[in-house]
């Protein structure tokens, strides 16, 4: 004996019933890019700062001998022990004449945690102007908690 289901549906008459399968696609579609876009969102355009203005001059390729350059709290600015002087033009002129720095172009900056960033830009632009190509940063490593 069969059993007959009355679905509401006569033989022959229209369906009444909606595919959503392509919308569920879209839908789905959508919320995969929202969730990769999201991540990708700058949180630094929200924050106002001023930040320091430089110009600088195009680096020349030439290699040079790396030296670590140090910022102390004061703003004083170090080749390695020997003190560099405080105005720019004459800090590359310094930079400049150091026959180390003709053979490998890297140097490394070392700066104390307290120094304004805008000393900082200053001295990578006097290193920039003086042809020194690549600039790295020291830190010290995070100790494990």
């Amino acid at each position: 004996m069969a059993k007959y289901v009355d679905d509401g549906i006569q033989d022959g008459g229209p369906v009444a019933a909606i595919n959503v399968t392509s919308l569920v696609d879209v839908m789905f579609c959508l919320l995969i890019m929202f969730m990769v876009a999201t991540p990708l969102m700058k949180p630094q355009d929200k924050v106002k700062i001023d930040l320091p203005q430089a110009r600088a001059n195009e680096i020349p390729e030439e290699e040079f001998e790396f030296l670590v350059f140090s910022i102390d709290a004061k703003g004083e600015v170090f080749l390695g022990s020997t003190p560099l002087s405080r105005e720019q033009d004459a800090m590359v002129k310094e930079i400049s004449s150091n026959t180390k720095l003709k053979e490998d172009g890297q140097a490394f900056i070392q700066g104390d945690k307290n120094v304004p960033y805008e000393r900082i830009v200053d001295v990578l632009v006097a290193l920039q102007k003086a042809g020194v190509a690549n600039v790295g940063f020291m830190t010290n490593p995070q100790r494990a908690k």
